[in-house]
């Protein structure tokens, strides 16, 4: 990813990386902070069934 734009700034994908090889994992509030975002956009979705199809 390139970075230096409002979306993807130069730096912080790396910095990323470089926090979870040196803690191991990281929480979504350490996430976010590390990116300056306010949130992290997360979708979801979700299919089960019981029986036959």
């Amino acid at each position: 990813m390139r970075g230096n734009s409002v979306a993807h700034p130069t730096g912080k994908f790396e910095e990323l990386i470089q926090a979870a090889e040196e803690r191991g994992s990281l929480t979504a509030v350490e996430i976010t902070e590390i990116l300056d975002i306010r949130e992290i956009p997360v979708e979801y979705e979700s299919r089960w069934s019981v029986g036959r199809e």
